[in-house]
C-alpha cells in the first residue's frame, strides 16, 4: 500500500505541474510550470461558469414542469459520458505505453502498485471535470428544494463515486482495444478507427436518451417517464438521484457495490495483463519488417509536412481528440441533408428567425477546438533537438504543422459547409458566409494555436495525455474559442445584425494577420530557447 501511495503522488505532482513549482531550480522552467497550473484554474472556473448557466437553466426548466430532482440525474449521465469517452481516450498514454514505463518498472515496487496508480491518476483527473459538473448541480438544486442536513455529506460522497464507473468502463474498454491492436501492422490506424466506434456508440445511446427527454408526451407525463429513461441508459446516474433526493439506502448501496466491484475488476484485469499490453505495445507489430524502398527527393518544406503527418498518425490519443471535432462538423451536415423539414420549421419561427446568422459561428466554434496546433510543438518532446538540428528556418517548421491542420480543417468545412447550407436553403450571403467564417476561424486557431503553444511549451512530458488533455496551451485555445465564437453569437442573439459577421471576419482576419508575422519574427529566437 505504501508504494501505492508514494507512486500515486508521484503521478499527481507530476501531472499538475507541482513537482517543478517546488523543485525546479531553472526560472524559466518554473515560469512555465507556473503558467500551466494557472491555466488549469482558468479551465477549473470557466467550466464552472459553464456549469453553473447550464445548471441554473436546466434547474428553472425543470421546476417549472415539478420535475427539479431531474437536474441531478441529467448531470450525473452527461458526467458519466463524457468521462467514459475521455477514460478511453486516455488508456494508451496514461495506463499502457506511457514514457516513464522502462523506469518504472526497474523500482523495487510490485506491477500491481504501478497499474493501481495509474488508474487512480485517471481517476483524479477525471474527478476534477466530475466536480465541475456536479457541483453546481448540487447547489443549485440545495438553493431551490432546501433538502435535509444529510443531503450535504451524501452529496460528497456519491461525488466521489459518480466518476470512479465510468473511468474503470473507459479504462476496461481502452484496454481491450489495446490488446486488439497491439500487434497489428497499422495499429495505430486500427486504435484511432476503434476508439472513434466506441465514442459514436456511446454518442448514439446518449441521443437516445436525449431524444426520449425531448418527447412532448413523456414530458407531459410527467418525472417518471424521465426517470425511466435515465435509468434505462445509464443505472448509476439514477442512484445518484435517488440517494440525494428521495434519501434512498438501496441506491447509494448499489452505487457503493457497482464502484467496489468495478474497481476490484479493473486491478485485477489490469494487473495481470499490465506487463504483457505494454510490451506488446512496444514490440514490433506482427508481420511488420523493415524494407529498404527506392527515396523520394522532397522539398524541405514537404519533407517536413510529410514528417508532422506521420507523427500526427502516429499518435491515437492526438487524432481522435482533434479530428472528432471534424466528424461532428460533418455529421451536422448529414443531419441537415437528412432532416431539412425539422431544421426550417425551427427556423421558420418568427421569434428564431435569426438564428441562420448563428450557424457560421456555431461551426467555427467547433472548428476552433479541434485545431491540431495547441499541442503540436510540444509534441516534439524530446525529438526536439532533432529539429534544433535541421538547416530550416523555424518559419518552415511552423508552416508544416499549420498545414496539418489545414489539411484536416479545409475539406470538412468545405464538404460539411456545402450539405448544411443545402439543408438550410441559405440564400447567397448565407451560402457566402457558411464558407468564409468557418474557414477563418479554422485558420486564426490554428496559427493561434502556435502562437500559444511555442509560449506555453511542456517538452519534458512522460504521455501524451500530458500534452494533447492536460496542457496550459491546449486549455487557453479552447477556451479562447469558446469565447471568441459566444461573443458575436451573443450580440447577435441582443440585436440581430448582419453587420456582426463580416465585423468579425475583419477581425478574425486581423489577429490572425498579427500572430502569424509574430510567429515569423520570433520563431528562430523562441525555438532555440526551447528545452
Amino acid at each position: 500500500m505504501r508504494e501505492f501511495w508514494i507512486l500515486t503522488k508521484l503521478q499527481l505532482t507530476s501531472l499538475f505541474g507541482i513537482n517543478k513549482i517546488l523543485h525546479m531550480k531553472n526560472a524559466e522552467e518554473k515560469k512555465q510550470a507556473k503558467r500551466g497550473v494557472y491555466s488549469l484554474i482558468a479551465m477549473v472556473f470557466a467550466m464552472g461558469y459553464i456549469s453553473v448557466f447550464y445548471s441554473i437553466m436546466l434547474g428553472n426548466a425543470f421546476e417549472m414542469m415539478g420535475m427539479l430532482p431531474m437536474l441531478l440525474g441529467l448531470m450525473a449521465f452527461a458526467c458519466s459520458a463524457l468521462l467514459l469517452v475521455f477514460s478511453i481516450f486516455e488508456t494508451k498514454g496514461v495506463l499502457f505505453g506511457f514514457g516513464d514505463y522502462d523506469i518504472q518498472m526497474s523500482w523495487p515496487v510490485s506491477v500491481h502498485a504501478v497499474a493501481a496508480s495509474r488508474v487512480t491518476t485517471m481517476y483524479a483527473y477525471n474527478f476534477v471535470y466530475a466536480a465541475m459538473l456536479l457541483i453546481p448541480a448540487g447547489v443549485i438544486y440545495a438553493i431551490k428544494a432546501a433538502p435535509s442536513l444529510w443531503y450535504y455529506p451524501t452529496f460528497l460522497l456519491v461525488t466521489l463515486l459518480i466518476p470512479a464507473v465510468p473511468t474503470i468502463i473507459g479504462a476496461l474498454l481502452g484496454t481491450l482495444l489495446t490488446i486488439g491492436t497491439a500487434r497489428m501492422k497499422k495499429r495505430n490506424i486500427m486504435n484511432i478507427l476503434g476508439q472513434l466506434l466506441l465514442v459514436f456508440v456511446i454518442m448514439f445511446f446518449s441521443f437516445r436518451m436525449n431524444t426520449s427527454i425531448a418527447d412532448p408526451g413523456k414530458l407531459a407525463a410527467g418525472a417518471g417517464a424521465l426517470q425511466s429513461s435515465v435509468s434505462g441508459v445509464y443505472p448509476p446516474a439514477q442512484w445518484f438521484q435517488s440517494a440525494l433526493t428521495e434519501g434512498s439506502l438501496t441506491s447509494l448501496l448499489w452505487l457503493l457495490l457497482l464502484t467496489a466491484a468495478s474497481i476490484a475488476l479493473l486491478l485485477l484485469f489490469v494487473g495481470r495483463y499490465f506487463v504483457a499490453v505494454n510490451s506488446r505495445i512496444k514490440s514490433q507489430p506482427q508481420g511488420e519488417k523493415f524494407v529498404m524502398r527506392s527515396q523520394a527527393r522532397s522539398s524541405s518544406t514537404t519533407a517536413l509536412l510529410k514528417n508532422e503527418w506521420r507523427r500526427y498518425l502516429s499518435s491515437s490519443l492526438y487524432v481522435v481528440n482533434t479530428a472528432f471535432g471534424y466528424l461532428m462538423l460533418l455529421g451536422a451536415g448529414v443531419f441537415c441533408v437528412i432532416k431539412p423539414d425539422m431544421i426550417a420549421s425551427v427556423l421558420n419561427m418568427p421569434e428564431t428567425s435569426f438564428l441562420h446568422l448563428l450557424v457560421p459561428f456555431i461551426l467555427g466554434w467547433i472548428l476552433s477546438m479541434s485545431a491540431t496546433t495547441s499541442s503540436a510543438i510540444s509534441m516534439e518532446g524530446k525529438r526536439l533537438w532533432i529539429v534544433k538540428s535541421m538547416p530550416v528556418p523555424a518559419r518552415d517548421w511552423l508552416t508544416s504543422k499549420l498545414m496539418v491542420s489545414l489539411v484536416l480543417a479545409v475539406p470538412s468545412v468545405l464538404v460539411a459547409c456545402t450539405m448544411i447550407s443545402i439543408g438550410l436553403r441559405s440564400d447567397a450571403a448565407g451560402w457566402f458566409w457558411n464558407y468564409v467564417i468557418p474557414l477563418l476561424y479554422a485558420v486564426a486557431f490554428a496559427v493561434f494555436g502556435l502562437w500559444i503553444n511555442i509560449r506555453m511549451p511542456r517538452m519534458d512530458w512522460q504521455n501524451e495525455a500530458e500534452v494533447v488533455k492536460q496542457s496550459g496551451s491546449v486549455m487557453i485555445a479552447i477556451f479562447t474559442g469558446m469565447g471568441v465564437a459566444a461573443i458575436p453569437a451573443i450580440v447577435i442573439g441582443f440585436t440581430q445584425s448582419i453587420w456582426v459577421t463580416p465585423l468579425t471576419a475583419l477581425v478574425l482576419l486581423a489577429l490572425t494577420l498579427a500572430m502569424w508575422r509574430s510567429l515569423v519574427k520570433s520563431g528562430d529566437k523562441r525555438l532555440y530557447k526551447l528545452n
